[in-house]
């Protein structure tokens, strides 16, 4: 197996696993804590929902059935500012559209072959390989996304369902993963 291959298999297993977390943080919200936001320059869970759908389905729509030489990542036709700005969606309206974003975004994953990753394109009139741009977007992606988690653990306190290894239980889970048949 290529280093490409190995490449493309680990992130595709690790954006699945981030956006896994994102899911497991946005079930713990209530109703009315979809749009709240921690401070005045804070983005709400909405917010954040519509920007990195907004942003998944500009850099790779074009993508979602394979390379596509020439492609921008980047849309005409996206308004990068208004998905900054509060809406009104439901929590249902607003889940739809996290999972549509990572549809997007997974697909384009999935239909890369390992040629591709030496592809270029651009982002904003800026030269990037594929491997760069899924780089740059692993890394905004999961920015986000525990920003997310941030969100809805400060929300939550004491009532946040961990989404990660207990405190005071790593000796244990460690001592599990030992058991595992590897």
């Amino acid at each position: 197996m290529s280093l490409a291959d190995l490449y493309l298999r680990d992130v595709r297993g690790r954006m699945r696993g981030v956006k896994a977390l994102g899911n497991g943080a946005l079930t713990q919200l209530r109703e009315e804590e979809w749009h709240l936001a921690l401070s005045g320059e804070g983005n709400s869970a909405a917010v954040l929902i519509q920007h990195l759908s907004g942003n998944m389905h500009s850099r790779w729509g074009a993508f979602q059935h394979g390379f596509t030489a020439g492609a921008e990542g980047e849309t005409a036709g996206r308004d990068r500012d208004r998905e900054f700005t509060e809406g009104q969606q439901t929590p249902a309206q607003l889940l739809a559209l996290w999972d549509e974003g990572w549809q997007v975004f997974l697909e384009a994953l999935d239909n890369f072959k390992p040629d591709d990753l030496t592809a270029e394109l651009t982002i904003r009139s800026e030269q990037h390989t594929i491997l760069e741009a899924i780089q740059r977007q692993v890394a905004h992606y999961s920015g986000h996304v525990y920003q997310l988690v941030f969100l809805v653990k400060t929300l939550r306190g004491r009532e946040f369902r961990s989404l990660s290894i207990l405190r005071g239980g790593s000796a244990a889970f460690n001592a599990e993963m030992m058991r595992k048949p590897r």
